[in-house]
């Protein structure tokens, strides 16, 4: 997987949001260092890794799409982590500005469990542990037609 092509598909002050994270999983990730921590190392981390999708649907705005796709990840022990997912984007002049994605957390939390599902997705970091959200989070960037 190239991390690095994926990651220039985002806008700099990109934002994935993840509604069913899990415990110990992040439900949102603002710009592009915290894009960049979550994902870097996972080439590293896994045998192989692909996403298949199954299903492109535009939506009447053009820089909206929803996508259905299906991960399919062999672990460096050989155990496996498929998950179905559906990711719907919001695209500004060629570059994801939010990424919403859905995906079964209990599957997650099967294949890494505890301690081992925040590592299995994270690069080690030297920075400063990131501070508490503001007490009313800035809203959400919904589709048109305000459905989510």
């Amino acid at each position: 997987m190239d991390v690095d092509a994926a990651l220039r598909c985002f806008a700099e002050d990109g934002t994935q949001e993840m509604p069913f994270a899990p415990p110990g999983f992040p439900d949102r990730l603002d710009g592009m260092a915290a894009l960049r921590r979550q994902y870097g190392g996972l080439p590293e981390a896994y045998a192989d890794m692909r996403f298949d999708v199954s299903a492109v649907r535009p939506m009447a705005d053009p820089e909206w799409v929803l996508l259905e796709y299906r991960g399919r990840i062999t672990q460096r022990d050989s155990s496996r982590y498929d998950n179905g997912y559906a990711g719907l984007f919001h695209v500004v002049d060629g570059a994801i500005v939010l990424f919403r994605e859905y995906f079964d957390p209990l599957v997650l939390q099967r294949a890494f469990g505890g301690d081992r599902l925040a590592a299995a997705f994270t690069l080690p970091t030297t920075d400063p542990p990131a501070t508490d959200p503001p007490a009313t989070d800035p809203p959400a960037t919904d589709p048109p037609g305000g459905d989510r």
